[in-house]
């Protein structure tokens, strides 16, 4: 069996890695977890449906996207999210999975 560094190239573990990196926090994977679930939100509709305070969404969107969690676009004055890779949802299920008996 090959490992996964001779399987995979350096820049997309490094990455990989990163983007696991910025999903280690609560609030993050809460929302990593409700952009999985809807298909794009609003800066308030997410800091309301996990009363968060403004401010700290905010910077926990942006951290996300920074790292390419998420991506975003901007209709009016509102500012849309989603996960840049869909596929991180099955990480939370994984996630979710693996702490039922801890």
């Amino acid at each position: 069996m090959k490992s996964l560094l001779s399987r995979i190239e350096s820049k997309k573990i490094d990455k990989a890695a990163a983007m696991l990196k910025v999903l280690a926090h609560p609030k993050r994977l809460a929302i990593v977890d409700l952009l999985g679930k809807e298909d794009k939100m609003t800066v308030t509709e997410i800091y309301k449906y996990l009363d968060l305070p403004q401010a700290i969404a905010s910077q926990h969107l942006i951290t996300l996207k920074d790292k390419g969690v998420l991506s975003s676009f901007k209709v009016g004055t509102k500012i849309y999210y989603s996960l840049a890779i869909p596929k991180l949802i099955d990480v939370i299920d994984c996630l979710e999975e693996c702490c039922i008996d801890i």
